[in-house]
């Protein structure tokens, strides 16, 4: 089994306007639009790993998968990165995966710091980011097999 970290609470940059994301710096600008976002799988770990004190809601749930190996499941740990310059790499968003925002705040609105979601759940759910904030695509069939 294993077991992800799911961030499951806004960004505290989630508050900012427009206006003020448009005054950012580029550096900042790319930082902000990188930033860790509910449903984002931030860590994941084996079956009955220790999990600390602030890794619980508000700010995560733990999701545990069984029948999911790790060695299957640390793929979903990458972070989007753009390696157009092989020299300079950038990262793009903080995590590739994400489920999506309204199955983490199901889990949240049951105030559980852990759920358990079959493996098909997740190779079904799982989120895959393409770019920016919003771009995001379904896990296709092929990967599933």
């Amino acid at each position: 089994m294993a077991e992800l970290l799911i961030r499951a609470s806004k960004h505290w940059l989630d508050d900012h306007t427009q206006e003020q994301v448009d005054a950012m710096p580029q550096n900042e600008k790319e930082s902000y639009n990188a930033r860790c976002q509910i449903g984002d799988i931030v860590v994941v770990r084996p079956d009955g790993w220790k999990w600390g004190k602030e890794e619980c809601l508000p700010t995560f749930v733990v999701v545990k998968v069984p029948d999911l190996a790790i060695e299957d499941a640390n793929k979903y740990e990458e972070s989007l990165m753009d390696r157009t310059d092989p020299n300079n790499a950038k990262m793009i968003r903080f995590r590739k995966n994400a489920l999506a925002q309204a199955d983490v705040l199901s889990a949240v609105s049951a105030k559980t710091d852990s759920i358990q979601l079959s493996k098909s759940f997740i190779l079904t759910k799982v989120m895959v980011k393409t770019g920016s904030v919003l771009e995001v695509s379904a896990p296709i069939a092929e990967e599933l097999m």
